[in-house]
């Protein structure tokens, strides 16, 4: 019988090359953003390291995908349609709900931690 063992390590600090993509040209505003993800985990739940350079895009959530992420590094400012922009920072926690519409600006060259569910 071969020994699985169920606890996994998964560190930030070294991560490797990771997979590197740009938004669709349709949902860019401003700049031209680059994103690299590191997942350890996928479907139903979602863990992984992300990425960003520098630019703004649209965000549409659909009614099935909550994400849950802690800023290891940069700065963000997320504005939900209807509200006031709010800036993010390293260390700060943010949760986005399903149905979320708004738009992403990365300020400063981030990274955070996710946890995405599909409901």
């Amino acid at each position: 019988m071969k020994d699985v063992s169920l606890l996994k390590q998964f560190s930030p600090h070294s991560l490797g090359e990771g997979v590197r993509s740009r938004p669709s040209e349709s949902i860019v505003l401003e700049g031209t953003p680059q994103f690299t993800a590191w997942p350890s985990q996928d479907e139903p739940v979602q863990v992984g390291v992300w990425a960003a350079t520098p630019g703004l895009h649209r965000v549409k959530r659909d009614a099935t995908t909550w994400e849950q992420f802690y800023l290891l590094e940069g700065e963000i400012e997320i504005t939900e349609e209807g509200h006031r922009p709010r800036r993010f920072t390293a260390g700060d926690v943010v949760i986005i709900e399903p149905n979320f519409r708004g738009t992403w600006r990365t300020i400063a060259p981030v990274k955070k931690l996710y946890v995405s569910v599909q409901l």
